[in-house]
This record gives structure tokens, sequence and C-alpha cells, in this order.
């Protein structure tokens, strides 16, 4: 099954960033905001992040974050947690900050979603792409991407990680699924095993493309 996301027409642009842990989206976007925060001005560039706080700190999400034994889980009911969450908050956040003509730049989106779900074996769930063909399309969605050996061994080099279950397998195959997906979901693949700036000069180019005539 694919994702069929609905088109947006207000004035403003959608740019999400994805990618697995450890794959390099914190420092992509990071110069991304400071480059539009350039180009477009200050105050036009809203930064959020998918899921919010509001379901990253409820007990289900923090137990299959941190919890080695997900036999409790059922991961529909976590799928369905972060669907409500993301079409909650765009609603109340993102569809104002487009219609007010700002840039939306999402850190994680619906993809990551889809990349776990099937990455787990959900192939099937056909409740799941209905919902989500609320959530926007995008008008840019860049990749990033890292081995997943060079994605682990930045993430078990970060302190605040120490706490947390690192399911590596399952890390695999949600990298391997970004990248077959990648083409299929319009999906612009930055190669973060380079210098930042290195990584970052593909992201400029689209970003130019983007807001060409501006």
């Amino acid at each position: 099954m694919k994702l069929k996301l609905k088109r947006h027409t207000y004035t403003g642009r959608l740019i999400v960033f994805e990618g697995t842990d450890g794959a390099g989206k914190s420092t992509l976007i990071d110069k991304t905001v400071r480059y539009l925060h350039e180009a477009i001005g200050w105050g036009k560039v809203l930064v959020v992040k998918q899921p919010t706080d509001l379901s990253r700190k409820t007990r289900l999400f923090q137990k299959m974050m941190y919890c080695r034994n997900h036999e409790e889980i059922d991961y529909r009911a976590v799928q369905l947690l972060m669907l409500s969450d993301r079409i909650q908050h765009q609603h109340e956040v993102i569809v104002p900050a487009l219609m007010a003509g700002k840039t939306v730049i999402c850190d994680r989106y619906i993809y990551t979603s889809v990349a776990n779900m099937e990455s787990r074996g959900y192939l099937r769930e056909r409740w799941f792409y209905e919902a989500a063909k609320h959530i926007l399309q995008p008008d840019l969605c860049i990749l990033a991407y890292a081995d997943p050996a060079l994605a682990i061994a930045r993430i078990k080099a970060r302190p605040e990680e120490a706490r947390r279950h690192l399911d590596e397998a399952l890390l695999r195959r949600v990298s391997e699924y970004f990248l077959r997906h990648a083409a299929g979901y319009r999906m612009r693949v930055v190669h973060t095993d380079r210098t930042p700036d290195e990584a970052f000069s593909d992201v400029r180019e689209q970003l130019d493309v983007l807001y060409r005539g501006e």
C-alpha cells in the first residue's frame, strides 16, 4: 500500500526532514533554518517536531522507546497515537503557519510512521492509509541518509541515549525502507557520510529551486 497525501494550496511552504536516528537530520535542519532566515527573513520560518511532546510523554511512547520487552505493546496502538498526534498538530500548528505564509520545517513526518510500521511487518493496514489522506503533502522532503553502522555509532556516542533501548536490527530495516521508497515518495536523498557543509550543499540546491523567483 502507498500513502496518498492531501495537496495543500496555502501560501506557505512545508519542508520535512526524514531519516533514522543518527542519520544527521538535526544538523541539516539547523543549517536549513539559518539559510532560510537569511534568504526569506526572520520570523518567516517555524521549526516543529513530530511526534510532539503530547504523545512523546505518554506511557505508551515511553515504554516503546525505553523498554526492551515490547510484548505488551500493540503496535497499532502506537500508530493510532502517532497519527492522532500528527493530525492534531497539523490542524493546530502547521496549517495556521502555512496560511500565514510561513515556511514550516518539520523534523520527522508521516513517512517515519510508515517506515516503522512496514519494517515491523504491518503491511496491510488499510485504516492507517485512509486516515493518512488527511495529512498534507510537503513541498519538499529531505531524506538524511547514513549507512546504518554509522548512524548506530552516532547514537551510541550521545550521552543522552544511554537509557534508551536501541533496536539495531529495526534501525537497519527502517533505513532500507527509506532508501527503497525514497523515489516513490519524492524524497530527496542527502548522504551524510561527509562534512555537514558538503551534505547541506545538496539541501541548499533543493531550497533554491523551491524558492526560485521569490
